[in-house]
């Protein structure tokens, strides 16, 4: 191949191991080869795998207040008893293994790697449609949600930071699609579980062609005729489980490129352990994580806990539990979060300083506040659509846009212990808020934990931006970038060769990729060099040798 005009072949008068290895240091620089971008993850395999990991939680969401009910009632036909309130105690439970899950993925993280780590929390998550379909005892189910809470903490934490690991071009297209699919999976779920629970119905007028009635009765616009039957949530269960150890394997095998990503090899427990030390005393990513995530929890869980209540007082839902437009607010929620997904893909990647922070958690506990003075049903439709749409920003920040404020090297660390507090501002809340705001009591106001958690939030914002006033928080890309100087590079690049006579031999055969080795090597090193300074030093150094 001919070198474009003007630009000369620089394996012309050289002999063969020197031109080999200029040849192969002009086509580095002439075209985009795959190897610029070690390590990084694959958007093909991990996008599927996190839309297919939402459909399953939101489909077990959907489906085990219903099968509750089943086996309630199966236990009242065999003379027995189910407890009323074991959906209560799930969420309890579950919503508490986030105070250690998240903090755990990310130290897991730093020292396996987060495929490893993403990986095998999916294939943990098997345990739990297999025990389902077993019908276990009432005593079963709270060590089962604890499970559930926990395997899901660390796949949401581990899955966020390997979304950041991507080229730095593309931050915003991997954020909007992280955002994306977890809106996708959410929407298909609930549809796509009420088809199996109810299948023996709908397949009925399958078989007549009675297109009409299929279609009303699976959108929830005509009630089901039958109560549904244990058997078919069995069959549910059993695809759940098939999904999800599915996505394992796809996340353990294929996720990633080949290579090491940005800062190297997992780091070994010390180094894990000194990450933490170092984010401890960062004093603005302890203002960040008090705003968005400790104090922003307790907005999150106010509509996650007091939502229904309020659809209840606007007459959403009615006598009886009949849904009166009830599904409808839940697939607004869910639709919301695409167009706020793609919007967080315009603002990923762009180093956002602490103002981001102020305007989320803002706009987000103004929007809390507004579903508490909701006084009609359609002003609760308008007012959840921009909560949703807000969400999916202090999801965000939570994952991607505080791993833009710090190191590289404690991404993964710094979203575990992120989500980690936002557990425990979440738990905190849901423990406290139904003692003052007790559902059960005469004069109860779903009103008041929305104005609660919106007015917190709200002035958590303002501390915030003061904060960022007087000690402004900058992106680590954009304000702690550390240049190398050119002797060091030189020094290290020659200790690098002569440590790895092998690579230097392989490269003069032409084995470009036998260079990769070394970059790993010097980021462990020296954090500050990138990819592409080792790479052309080390290729030069090795041209010059021949």
């Amino acid at each position: 191949m001919l070198p474009p005009r003007g630009i000369p072949n620089p394996s012309w008068n050289l002999k063969p191991a020197a031109a080999s290895v200029a040849h192969c240091w002009w086509m580095t620089h002439s075209f985009s080869q795959p190897e610029l971008n070690p390590g990084t993850a694959r958007l093909a395999v991990i996008v599927p795998v996190t839309i297919l990991s939402f459909f399953y939680i939101n489909a077990l969401e959907y489906s085990l207040p219903l099968y509750f009910e089943a086996r309630s009632e199966a236990a009242l036909g065999a003379g027995h008893t189910f407890p009323q309130d074991v959906w209560a105690q799930l969420v309890k439970y579950k919503i508490t293994a986030w105070l250690i899950g998240p903090l755990a993925a990310g130290l897991l993280s730093r020292r396996y790697g987060e495929r490893f780590v993403w990986g095998t929390a999916l294939a943990g998550k098997v345990a739990i449609p297999l025990t389902l379909t077993m019908h276990p005892e009432a005593s079963v189910i709270a060590p089962l949600a604890f499970w559930q809470g926990l395997t899901g903490a660390i796949m949401w934490t581990a899955g966020a930071s390997m979304f950041q690991m991507v080229a730095p071009g593309k931050k915003g297209f991997a954020n909007a699609w992280m955002m994306v699919s977890l809106a996708l999976g959410s929407l298909l779920a609930p549809f796509a579980a009420r088809g199996f629970i109810h299948r023996s119905e709908l397949m009925g007028f399958v078989e007549e062609s009675d297109w009409h009635e299929f279609w009303t009765r699976f959108f929830n616009l005509t009630e089901m005729s039958n109560a549904p039957q244990l058997a078919n949530f069995r069959t549910l269960f059993f695809f759940l489980l098939g999904t999800t150890l599915f996505c394992g394997v796809m996340i353990l095998l294929w996720s990633q490129r080949p290579g090491q990503f940005e800062h190297g090899k997992p780091a070994g427990w010390q180094q894990t352990l000194r990450d933490l030390e170092t984010l401890m005393k960062t004093p603005g990513y302890w203002a960040l994580v008090i705003a968005l995530c400790i104090v922003g929890g307790p907005v999150f869980q106010a509509s996650n806990q007091f939502l229904p209540y309020r659809a209840e007082q606007l007459g959403l839902i009615g006598i009886g539990g009949a849904d009166q437009g009830w599904i409808w607010l839940g697939l607004l929620k869910v639709f919301m979060w695409l167009p706020g997904g793609i919007a967080v893909g315009w603002l990923a990647g762009r180093g956002s300083s602490g103002l981001a922070g102020v305007v989320m958690l803002g706009g987000f506990s103004l929007a809390a506040l507004s579903i508490g003075f909701t006084q009609f049903a359609w002003q609760l439709f308008a007012c959840v659509a921009v909560y949703e749409f807000v969400r999916q920003f202090m999801r965000w920040s939570h994952t991607g846009y505080l791993a833009e404020n710090v190191p590289p090297p404690l991404r993964s660390t710094a979203i575990g212990f992120a989500i980690t507090c936002a557990g425990v501002g979440s738990t905190l809340y849901a423990w406290i808020a139904p003692e003052i705001w007790d559902p059960n009591s005469a004069g109860f106001d779903s009103a008041g934990p929305f104005w609660a958690a919106g007015v917190l939030g709200v002035l958590t914002a303002l501390g915030l931006f003061t904060y960022h006033r007087f000690r402004p928080i900058r992106a680590v890309s954009s304000a702690q970038k550390v240049e190398v100087n050119p002797s060091d590079l030189s020094t290290l690049c020659e200790t690098l060769l002569a440590d790895n006579p092998k690579v230097v031999a392989d490269v003069q055969n032409g084995k470009l990729k036998a260079i990769g080795a070394l970059i790993g090597q010097a980021k462990q090193k020296n954090p500050n060099v990138t990819p592409d300074q080792v790479r052309e030093t080390c290729l030069q150094m090795i041209l010059n040798q021949g």
